[in-house]
């Protein structure tokens, strides 16, 4: 627990868990005792650090309610970090393309620091909707098929750091405890896309492709989500290729209007 004379490294980190367990309850808001209580700080050190937050635009506090809410300065920061290489308008085609032909639900995520944001979605016509983000949403990276995508493609000691950064964010899912993402990074870096099997919503499947930017970091991804039954094999392969063909499209495009910048 880190009092008023903490450091300065050890209060971030504290702020951080804590803004974390905030965006965890965007949709219902959270109190001040339960967001101590799963800290594992004080009351005085929780409302101190979320003073710190709200000084910085992070989260809302709502006082008829006694909530605390995530900020829209979050999804801000997430459009600007996507607004590095102009993704969300040369992806529109694509994630067009993909909800009409594969009937499923296609998100646009990008990373924000230790954050995937997702800034566009569109919904295929497949009858039961798989809508388990909105646009806006944040969740820390490791979490779901574009979180995941995301976290594999840092170096190992950024993806330790993150681990233990968001262990209160992912406690509650099954699937992201740190041995389990850990092997599951392995596996997306060797297979090339991620694949998360019920690691949000129960019997809900995603996988997801990275972007890579000008500086051929992969900031971006493009997922696919479904029931289980609609991403088992051979499928799964089929869609991840589309995947990909939509990625080598938006990537090619980025290459030209960086080139043209350079002329």
């Amino acid at each position: 627990m880190i009092g008023p004379g903490g450091s300065p490294t050890q209060s971030l980190d504290r702020a951080m868990d804590l803004l974390e367990v905030v965006v965890g309850h965007s949709g219902s808001g959270i109190t001040l005792g339960s967001l101590a209580a799963i800290a594992g700080l004080s009351k005085p050190t929780a409302h101190r650090l979320l003073t710190g937050l709200r000084s910085a635009g992070m989260i809302d506090y709502d006082a008829p309610s006694r909530l605390f809410f995530p900020a829209f300065k979050l999804f801000s920061m997430g459009q600007a970090a996507s607004a590095r290489f102009d993704v969300i308008p040369l992806a529109t085609a694509s994630l067009d393309r993909l909800a009409e032909e594969t009937g499923d639900t296609v998100f646009l995520s990008a990373r924000s620091g230790d954050f995937a944001v997702c800034v566009a979605r569109r919904t295929g016509s497949f009858p039961i909707k798989t809508l388990a983000l909105d646009v806006g949403d944040v969740r820390p990276l490791g979490l779901g098929a574009n979180g995941l995508m995301l976290l594999s493609s840092l170096p190992d000691e950024d993806v330790e750091r993150n681990l233990e950064r968001h262990r209160l964010a992912l406690k509650p899912f099954a699937q992201a405890d740190a041995e389990s993402l850990r092997r599951a990074v392995a596996a997306t870096r060797q297979e090339g896309y991620a694949f998360s099997d019920g690691m949000v919503v129960p019997d809900m499947c995603a996988v997801a492709v990275g972007i890579r930017g000008p500086g051929s970091q992969i900031d971006a991804t493009i997922s696919l989500a479904a029931i289980s039954s609609r991403l088992q094999q051979p499928r799964r392969d089929s869609l991840v290729q589309q995947l990909q063909q939509e990625v080598d499209t938006i990537e090619r495009q980025m290459r030209d209007r960086a080139d043209a910048h350079c002329v």
